[in-house]
């Protein structure tokens, strides 16, 4: 048996805290905005597309850009085997991408904002 601990949204949450994703979007229940992913980050960097391109997957950290917003995915690294998800590149710029995709960008809600992508 083994205990395990993560991150949903901005949170730690533990198996005797753990909630629901409502609970852990924003203090109220609503999800978070890009708005309030971006600003609840302590540090936020600015990245050029070769910064960007050493979040590929190959380590255990991953950024997209999208929108000139660069999002940590890292906590779904599952979707992203082998620094691919459904024809979208980690590490890379996936606005094209993410617009065709039947979620579209409303997906990246979830997800922490680390960073703008430098033009």
């Amino acid at each position: 048996m083994f205990l395990a601990t993560g991150c949903v949204g901005n949170k730690l949450v533990t198996p005797e805290k753990a909630g629901t994703q409502a609970d852990a979007d924003t203090p109220n229940g609503e999800e978070a905005t890009e708005t309030q992913n971006l600003t609840e980050k302590t540090e936020i960097k600015e990245y050029t597309l070769e910064e960007l391109a050493k979040y590929d997957g190959t380590n255990e950290t991953i950024y997209i850009a999208y929108q000139g917003q660069v999002y940590d995915v890292s906590s779904d690294s599952y979707l992203w085997k082998d620094g691919n998800h459904e024809g979208c590149p980690a590490g890379k710029d996936i606005t094209e991408e993410l617009d065709r995709t039947p979620h579209g960008a409303e997906i990246l809600k979830k997800y922490p904002i680390v960073g703008t992508l430098k033009e």
